[in-house]
């Protein structure tokens, strides 16, 4: 519990920088999206750009919203009562945004290339994704917290 109280204000701040790093690819997104255009068209005017920019705002706000809560907890009851949330942010900041978050059109190429603002925050979404450990042991700690009050009670 004392490591989960150290490193919950620890783990605000690294998903604040997921999420103002995927405000930013968002905006790269919808720039490029309107300046190119294929086939007579801006590529936002196409279904598929348009759906990803749609994902990649639910993605954000998702994610913003958890990450206030937990803040909010964590000022209001202490890291040991926000630590599902902690958890939870762990998992829905850097990995959902990197699952579900900006797609720019030049994805692909964008997202190795060293030259773009795009593949430098990938590489840091990235690595903040790995650096809190596996979503899996987060996502366990979230399922006992929710199976706890339909635990068989010992007497």
């Amino acid at each position: 519990m004392m490591a989960q109280a150290r490193l919950g204000p620890g783990r605000i701040h690294h998903c604040m920088r997921c999420i103002g790093m995927a405000e930013r690819a968002l905006e790269l997104m919808c720039a490029r999206a309107m300046s190119r255009s294929t086939f007579g068209s801006p590529i936002g005017s196409h279904g598929v750009v348009q759906a990803w920019i749609a994902e990649s705002r639910l993605a954000i706000e998702q994610a913003r919203l958890l990450v206030l809560k937990a803040a909010w907890l964590i000022d209001n009851v202490g890291a040991k009562g926000a630590r599902t949330e902690i958890a939870a942010i762990k998992v829905a900041a850097p990995g959902r945004i990197l699952r579900g978050g900006p797609r720019h059109p030049d994805s692909r190429r964008g997202r190795v290339s060293g030259d773009t603002p795009l593949a430098e925050a990938w590489a840091q979404l990235r690595t903040l994704h790995l650096a809190d450990g596996p979503d899996e042991v987060h996502l366990r700690a979230i399922a006992r917290e929710e199976l706890r009050p339909y635990a068989p009670s010992t007497r």
